[in-house]
């Protein structure tokens, strides 16, 4: 072997070892470059997301404002009706009718007893009232009512407080009936039973005996008569 390739041999061994060292220089290096970077302190950053504020204190409720004035009547409940006011009485009171008016509940001819009333000078006051299918004056003279009518016969005590002679006259006399139907007086049953009083002057402070006769369907019954058309009669 020459000198030669004693150098190359020579080269060959030193490639060969530095190799291995230049692995082991190149990790060293990595690994003092990992640990630098363990051993360096990164800042934190805290990132907060939908995070809600605190409540905060509503405080004590606020005081309810209190009316400066009166309630208004149109708001207010209304309270139960009064005494004499609708629904409290009978139909005649919640209408203002005076309770002296027409009746319009059942009237038998005997609430008419007693009753009385001031026709022109006369003081006239029905002594009974009746109703019958027949009248007499009692000497001979009689008439019947037609079918399915009734007299309706008020006898009468008549006084004349007046200062002279004057006459009875029923003339105009009508009768309301409780369901609001009218009647006029019937002349000739009158002239029947009080012939010999009609058209006679009666003297001042003298009471006769005359009558008002209505003839109506079996059954009628009178709220009101109103002697004359003018003075009413009502009954008790």
């Amino acid at each position: 072997m020459d000198a030669n390739d004693r150098r190359r041999g020579s080269g060959g061994v030193l490639r060969v070892a530095a190799i291995p060292v230049a692995v082991l220089i190149a990790g060293a290096g990595c690994t003092a470059t990992v640990a630098a970077l363990t051993a360096s302190t990164l800042p934190t950053v805290r990132v907060t997301v939908g995070e809600e504020p605190a409540p905060r204190d509503p405080g004590p409720p606020a005081a309810e404002e209190e009316p400066d004035g009166p309630p208004d009547p149109e708001s207010a409940e209304p309270g139960p009706p009064e005494p004499g006011t609708e629904g409290s009485g009978p139909q005649g009171a919640e209408d203002g009718q005076d309770s002296a008016g027409p009746h319009t509940e059942g009237v038998p001819p005997s609430a008419y007893t007693g009753a009385s009333t001031a026709f022109g000078p006369f003081h006239v006051v029905v002594d009974t009232c009746y109703t019958d299918t027949s009248i007499t004056d009692g000497m001979g003279t009689h008439a019947t009512a037609p079918s399915g009518m009734e007299y309706h016969i008020y006898r009468l005590h008549v006084t004349n407080e007046g200062s002279g002679p004057a006459v009875f006259d029923t003339a105009g006399t009508t009768a309301l009936t409780t369901d609001g139907k009218e009647f006029v007086n019937d002349a000739e049953a009158e002239f029947t039973v009080a012939w010999d009083y009609l058209w006679d002057e009666i003297n001042p402070g003298t009471t006769v005996t005359s009558y008002v006769v209505l003839t109506a369907p079996v059954g009628t019954e009178f709220s009101e008569v109103m002697l004359g058309g003018v003075a009413p009669i009502t009954p008790g």
